[in-house]
């Protein structure tokens, strides 16, 4: 196989994967739930971009609200439990 023949079955195979990752987020309605869908695919955040049609870095970024959005929840709970209840001891 030469150069030319390996770079036109490389391409027929990133379309193929391509129409097969839209067919599969097609029923999630929104971009970030996609997003975080592919990633958690084992996708990385360059990969996502071409496989959505989105600019460099979007995915990047969407993952990084989404990690900061799970980050506060957890931060808030430990905030909120009272420092001054009495440890029980059995």
């Amino acid at each position: 196989m030469d150069d030319e023949q390996f770079r036109v079955l490389l391409d027929g195979l990133d379309k193929l994967l391509r129409l097969q990752t839209l067919e599969v987020v097609k029923g999630i309605p929104s971009e970030r739930d996609k997003v975080a869908f592919l990633s958690n695919m084992d996708f990385n955040p360059t990969e996502i971009d071409k496989l959505l049609g989105k600019s460099p870095g979007y995915s990047s970024v969407v993952l990084s609200q989404l990690k900061k959005k799970v980050a506060k929840p957890a931060e808030q709970h430990q905030t909120q439990t009272p420092s001054s209840t009495p440890e029980v001891t059995a």
